[in-house]
């Protein structure tokens, strides 16, 4: 069998009876898994081998599939990495840190005014856990954390992780109708909240959710006053004892990497949330093989503006440190491009991280308050497609070379493609990077077959960083993963044979206009090369004749003024006629979700409801 899954294409002409004699029924499927992607697995349950000889045999039998991808020149390619996977949960990592920089600073919270070493994070952790299992957690249950940036969000999620409890990362802007979906929807039995934040009374949203809520037994809030009916999260964090504190670390074994360690709802950019769930195993690689591409150092302050409770602030954030040793800055509880600045500028920070909508408003504020930002080295960008306009502008006003790219999405772990740093510049601007170590991708047409490399289709992706699915969501899991672990993004890729990719837009986002298939990204990066514009979003509106047109939402920078009839003359004889926009609105903002990410289905909802375009016909 293994002999077989190093055929080359010239060996395929062995007639498949012959094959079939050699090999009997196993031969069947693993001739299929070259052939033909969607196979592959089933051989493994024909085989009944253990846990290493199927890892060997997948192995073998990626590298086979690669192996006629490349003599075919089709968009399919697996990374092996450079070195290999970790088969650590997040309190096994947690604690190889400890003991390697006890002494280290591990996280400065400067609204909070606390500096906590490696060793002080583990012992506050542990603490807080065998707290959480006096009040009657155990492993399995979850735990939501409803809470913006803070220190006791880190100390929760590791607490949480060394005891096996599933972290429920719930976004703090969620209001009373939003928090009990979460609630209700994966059956949070504990909670962890502020008292308050900006508007937000927790505690009487959350005291009345649990009306509705059978599964909610635990409210945690950390305040100085109690609340009835709640815990204070100082007491919990010191009611066992020591012998009780120091169990926590003698049960580590019995927490799996392959256990579930969070569920995360995704952002709602497209519709309602989902509850995706992720692996130990998952985010301790994710995280490491984030910091090896970024080439970070245990001198490398990081300044942390994006929300814990998303996958990128989580990865990139709380959970990389953890592989380098080096110390996290929380500038602020939620994002404030002024707090980001001076928090680099007093902490010396070399790195920090941003959507384009974020690193926008730090841009403008940098040039009002020209902060002495020296010491920063390197940005990451991802979460939206950047266009080159804006890293020439990041270049300038922040004053630092080394902006990476990175793409992924909550189902995948965070990253699966991503810049390296110090790499050509021209990659990083046109590119999401390279693809991640231990990960593999296809790009295919709507009929899910493999397109050739350079040709655009649907991004799909496979690997250790892949969701274990969608909670209580049997529906969504099975359209979202194939049944041989293949994850359908949705995003309309080119890969291109050196293993970097090219977004070229969301599926759900492209305009079809009297059979042109038009993606919004394409436009968009046009449109902010005029020097008046400094965003751009490309919707589409319905049209009785073309089916769809082109529309425009533009936002201008400070102090200048432009006219319809402006836009359209820049775009003549520099795009497609079908690309021009028909429809043109000037606007002060878009609808985003809290990470920054433009909700475009609430933009086309506000251009139809404002008359610029016309309402889409309702389905009979």
């Amino acid at each position: 069998t293994f002999r077989l899954l190093t055929l080359h294409k010239s060996d395929l002409n062995l007639s498949f009876r012959k094959m079939l004699f050699l090999f009997k029924s196993i031969s069947r499927y693993v001739v299929s898994g070259i052939l033909n992607h969607q196979y592959h697995s089933r051989c493994f349950s024909l085989l009944h081998l253990n846990f290493k000889e199927r890892r060997q045999l997948r192995k073998l039998n990626i590298q086979a599939r690669v192996n006629l991808s490349n003599a075919i020149k089709i968009a399919h390619m697996y990374n092996p990495g450079e070195s290999p996977i970790l088969y650590k949960t997040i309190g096994q990592l947690l604690s190889e840190a400890a003991a390697t920089w006890p002494e280290r600073t591990c996280v400065v919270s400067i609204p909070q005014n606390v500096r906590l070493t490696f060793t002080q994070i583990l012992q506050r952790a542990d603490s807080l856990a065998a707290g959480f299992k006096k009040l009657g957690l155990k492993k399995g249950d979850r735990l939501g954390i409803w809470s913006p940036n803070d220190l006791k969000w880190i100390i929760t999620f590791l607490a949480a992780s060394r005891m096996g409890l599933i972290v429920v990362a719930i976004n703090p802007a969620y209001q009373y109708n939003e928090l009990v979906y979460c609630l209700q929807k994966v059956g949070v039995k504990a909670i962890v909240s502020p008292e308050k934040f900006k508007t937000q009374n927790y505690p009487k949203m959350l005291l009345t959710a649990k009306e509705v809520c059978p599964t909610l037994e635990h409210i945690i809030i950390y305040s100085s006053d109690h609340v009835t009916g709640t815990h204070r999260f100082v007491d919990v964090e010191v009611s066992a004892t020591k012998a009780e504190v120091d169990a926590i670390n003698a049960e580590q074994d019995k927490i799996s990497c392959y256990d579930e360690c969070t569920i995360q709802f995704t952002s709602g950019s497209t519709g309602r949330s989902k509850a995706t769930i992720l692996s130990h195993m998952s985010l301790v690689n994710n995280s490491k093989e984030s910091a090896r591409r970024a080439n970070i150092t245990i001198e490398n302050k990081i300044c942390l503006n994006m929300p814990l409770y998303h996958a990128f602030g989580m990865v990139m954030g709380q959970l990389l440190i953890f592989h380098t040793g080096n110390t996290l800055i929380i500038e602020e509880h939620s994002f404030d491009p002024v707090k980001t600045l001076k928090a680099i500028a007093q902490e010396k920070c070399a790195i920090t991280y941003g959507t384009p909508t974020m690193w926008v408003n730090l841009i403008e504020a940098q040039q009002r308050l020209q902060l002495p930002i020296d010491s920063l080295q390197a940005g990451i960008t991802g979460g939206a497609p950047a266009s080159s306009e804006l890293f020439k502008r990041i270049r300038d006003v922040l004053g630092f070379n080394d902006i990476m790219s990175i793409y992924g999405l909550t189902e995948t772990t965070a990253i699966v493609f991503q810049s390296i740093r110090g790499e050509d510049r021209h990659l990083t601007e046109t590119t999401v990077g390279h693809l991640a170590n231990h990960t593999e991708t296809m790009i295919v047409d709507e009929n899910g077959m493999a397109v050739p490399f350079g040709k655009p289709g649907e991004l799909w992706i496979r690997g250790y960083c892949t969701m274990l699915g969608y909670w209580d969501d049997e529906e969504n899991t099975k359209k979202t993963l194939t049944k041989d672990g293949w994850l359908k993004t949705g995003d309309q890729f080119v890969l291109q044979e050196d293993g970097y990719a090219i977004v070229v837009g969301r599926f759900k986002d492209m305009i079809i206009r009297g059979g042109e298939n038009i993606f919004p990204k394409e436009i968009e990066d046009f449109l902010t090369t005029h020097p008046k514009i400094m965003q751009a979003q490309i919707i589409g509106a319905y049209d009785k004749t073309y089916g769809e047109e082109v529309c425009a939402c533009i936002q201008l920078r400070d102090g200048v003024k432009m006219t319809k009839e402006e836009l359209i003359d820049y775009c003549k004889g520099k795009i497609a006629h079908f690309k021009i926009p028909h429809y043109v609105q000037f606007v002060n903002e878009y609808p985003k979700t809290n990470t920054g990410k433009i909700q475009k289905f609430r933009l086309k909802e506000q251009m139809e409801d404002s008359n610029v375009i016309p309402k889409t016909p309702k389905l009979s």
